[in-house]
C-alpha cells in the first residue's frame, strides 16, 4: 500500500512537471507561427504573416515588434543570396496589419531599421493575453532570376528575436504553372552559420499543403534561430517587366505626365509665333531702337555683348573714351553736351551714370575676377531693367503666370509625395525635394540664359573658352549635388520617386522657352533687324574689320559699329570688347 502510494506520488509530480514545461513552451512566447509567400509571375512577392503571442509580456517590454525578415543579417547564406550587403536592395510594402482581427496601427522603421515594424502603442509592454496578429506585405528584389533556374530564399522568422516559436509553419507558393515536384527544396531550421546548428529538440517535416505549394513544418524552435527555405525551380515562369524598376509605385509619374499635359495645352492655346515676312536690305537700324533694344528684340534678354554695345554706343557718341590695355578697357568720361545726353537711350544714360559714379576713369577686366564679374553683372541687369520696362509685352510675350502655376503645382506635387513618401528611408524626402527643386530650376536658368549663349558667343568668336571654367566648374558642382541626391532618394524610396522629381524639373524648364512668342509687331521689327543685319554683314563688315584691330582703340567709330556688336556681325574690335564681358550675368 505504501509502495502504491509512493508511486502515485511520482506519478503526479512527473505530470505536474511536464505540464509546467508544456506551460512554459505553450504561453511563453510565439505559440504559432506561419507565412504563406507567394510568387508571383512579376518577380514580386506576396506575404501573409500570422503570429499568435501568449503569454509574452517578458520578450516584448516594449511593445509588440516585428523585425521583417528581409535584411541582409536575416537573409545570410551566400550561396543564395550573394555577398553580404548593408542594403541588399530588398524592398517592402506594408499592405495590411491587424490585432484579433482588427485593424492597429504601426510604425516602420527607416535606414538600416527599415525591417522593423512596430505594433500597436509605443513603449508599452504587451499584456499576457492570447493575441493574433496578421501582417500582409509585397516584397520586390527577393528573387535570384537565373538563365536556367529561379531561386527565392526566406528565412520566414528571422534571426532577430529572442522568442521561442512552439510551431512554425513556412508555405511558399510557386509560380503559376510550376508544381511542387518540379521544385528542389533545401529545407533549414536552425540559427545563423554552421555555428549555431538545429538543437535536438527541434523538429522539422515536409507538409503535403496542395498542389503548387511546398511547405514546412518545424516545431520547438529556440531563441535566434529559423525555419527557412531555399526553393529552386525552371526558368521562364517569373519575368521581370521592363518596367520592374518603377514597378508598386508607378502611378507617381502621373505627377509629370499631367505637368506635360498642362504645358501642351497651354502651349496650344497660345498658338504659334506670326510667320517671318520677307526680308529687304535696311541702311538704318529700325526707328528708335538703340543697339542694346536691337539685341534685346532679337535675343529677348541682355548679356555681357548687350553692354558691351552700350559702351560703343557711348563711345561713338563721344560720351567716353575706350583705351584697350592688355585685354583690359580703361573708360575716361568725356565732356559731353547736355542735347548729346538726352538724345540717349535710357539705358545708355543709366550706364553712362553707373559707370562713372566713383570718379572720371575706370578700369573694366575680363569677368574671371569674382569682383569684376559681380559689377559687370550689375550693368547688365540695369540694362535688362531699362529695357524690360520699355519692350516687354510689346515685341514678345513670355506668359510668365502659366510658367509660376506650373512651378506652383511642381512644388505643391512634390512635396506633398515626399512628406507622404515610404520607403527604406523616407526621413530626408522633404529636404532632398525641396532643395532638388529650387536648386535644379536656378541651375537650368543659369544654363539655358547664361551658360548656352555664352558658349555659342565663345564658339562664333574661337576665344574665350578659359573665362568659362569658372562657370562650368559651379554648374558641374550643383548638377553633381543634384544628382547625388537623386539617388539619395532612389535608395531611400524608390527609382520611380527620383525619376518623377527630374521629370518634373525636365518639364519645367524645357516647356518654360517653348512658351515666350512674338507679337505681330515684335516679328515685324525683327524682319526689319533683319534687313539691316543684312546691309551690315554685305557692306559694312569689311569696312569695320579692316579699321578696327582687336585689342587697339578703334580708329573709326560710327553709328553702326554698335550694331554690329549687338547683332554679332563678326568684327574683330567689337568681338574684343564683347569678351571680355563674356560671362557677365545674362538677364531674361
Amino acid at each position: 500500500m505504501r509502495q502504491t502510494a509512493r508511486l502515485a506520488g511520482v506519478g503526479f509530480a512527473v505530470l505536474y512537471f511536464c505540464s509546467a514545461i508544456r506551460a512554459d513552451t505553450v504561453q511563453g512566447g510565439i505559440i504559432a507561427f506561419r507565412a504563406d509567400v507567394i510568387v508571383k509571375q512579376n518577380a514580386t512577392l506576396e506575404v501573409r504573416e500570422e503570429i499568435t503571442l501568449d503569454n509574452a509580456e517578458k520578450y516584448y517590454r516594449y511593445g509588440f515588434i516585428r523585425n521583417l525578415p528581409i535584411d541582409s543579417d536575416d537573409r545570410w547564406d551566400p550561396k543564395y543570396v550573394g555577398a553580404y550587403q548593408r542594403d541588399n536592395g530588398i524592398r517592402v510594402t506594408i499592405l495590411e496589419v491587424t490585432q484579433d482581427g482588427r485593424p492597429i496601427r504601426y510604425e516602420q522603421g527607416q535606414g538600416y531599421g527599415y525591417s522593423q515594424l512596430r505594433i500597436g502603442a509605443k513603449n508599452v509592454p504587451l499584456d499576457a493575453a492570447e493575441h493574433r496578429y496578421v501582417i500582409r506585405y509585397s516584397v520586390t528584389g527577393a528573387l535570384k532570376l537565373g538563365a536556367s533556374a529561379d531561386t527565392l530564399y526566406w528565412n520566414a522568422i528571422g534571426h532577430e528575436r529572442d522568442v521561442p516559436v512552439e510551431e512554425a509553419i513556412l508555405s511558399v507558393h510557386l509560380p503559376a504553372g510550376v508544381s511542387a515536384s518540379d521544385a528542389a527544396v533545401e529545407p533549414r531550421v536552425a540559427g545563423r552559420g554552421v555555428s549555431s546548428p538545429r538543437r535536438a529538440e527541434t523538429e522539422l517535416e515536409r507538409v503535403d499543403d496542395g498542389a503548387g505549394t511546398v511547405t514546412y513544418r518545424a516545431t520547438h524552435v529556440a531563441p535566434r534561430q529559423s525555419l527557412s527555405l531555399a526553393v529552386t525551380w525552371p526558368a521562364g515562369f517569373v519575368h521581370v517587366s521592363k518596367f520592374s524598376l518603377v514597378s508598386g509605385d508607378q502611378w507617381l509619374l502621373a505627377a509629370p505626365g499631367l505637368l506635360f499635359l498642362f504645358y501642351l495645352v497651354a502651349w496650344f492655346r497660345i498658338g504659334p509665333e506670326p510667320k517671318p515676312g520677307t526680308v529687304v536690305t535696311s541702311y538704318e537700324p529700325p526707328d528708335g531702337l538703340s543697339a542694346a533694344a536691337v539685341r534685346y528684340a532679337v535675343t529677348t534678354g541682355s548679356d555681357g555683348r548687350t553692354f558691351a554695345a552700350v559702351i560703343a554706343a557711348l563711345a561713338v557718341r563721344e560720351c567716353l573714351r575706350v583705351e584697350p590695355q592688355d585685354g583690359k578697357y580703361k573708360l575716361s568720361r568725356l565732356m559731353s553736351d547736355r542735347e548729346t545726353e538726352a538724345k540717349l537711350a535710357p539705358e545708355e544714360k543709366r550706364v553712362l551714370r553707373m559707370v562713372f559714379e566713383d570718379g572720371a576713369v575706370i578700369e573694366l577686366t575680363p569677368a574671371m575676377d569674382e569682383r569684376n564679374n559681380a559689377q559687370n553683372t550689375r550693368y547688365v541687369a540695369a540694362i535688362q531693367q531699362e529695357l524690360s520696362k520699355r519692350l516687354d509685352g510689346l515685341y514678345f510675350t513670355n506668359h510668365v503666370e502659366v510658367i509660376a502655376l506650373g512651378v506652383l503645382a511642381t512644388f505643391v506635387a512634390a512635396l506633398w509625395l515626399a512628406f507622404t513618401a515610404q520607403g527604406r528611408d523616407a526621413s530626408g524626402a522633404t529636404f532632398f525635394t525641396t532643395w532638388i527643386l529650387l536648386a535644379g530650376l536656378i541651375t537650368g536658368l543659369v544654363f539655358e540664359i547664361g551658360f548656352l549663349p555664352a558658349c555659342k558667343m565663345a564658339t562664333r568668336s574661337g576665344t574665350g573658352w578659359v573665362k568659362l571654367l569658372p562657370g562650368t566648374a559651379a554648374l558641374a558642382a550643383f548638377t553633381s549635388v543634384i544628382v547625388y541626391m537623386l539617388l539619395e532618394l532612389a535608395k531611400g524610396i524608390s527609382i520611380t520617386f527620383s525619376t518623377m522629381l527630374a521629370a518634373l524639373l525636365l518639364i519645367n524648364l524645357i516647356w518654360g522657352p517653348q512658351l515666350k512668342r512674338r507679337t505681330p509687331q515684335g516679328r515685324q521689327i525683327l524682319d526689319q533687324i533683319a534687313g539691316f543685319q543684312l546691309f551690315l554683314e554685305k557692306v559694312e563688315k569689311d569696312r569695320l574689320e579692316r579699321l578696327n584691330s582687336a585689342g587697339e582703340a578703334p580708329e573709326m567709330l560710327d553709328d553702326n559699329l554698335p550694331y554690329a556688336i549687338a547683332l554679332e556681325v563678326r568684327e574683330a574690335w567689337g568681338d574684343h570688347l564683347a569678351q571680355t564681358f563674356l560671362i557677365a550675368g545674362v538677364m531674361r
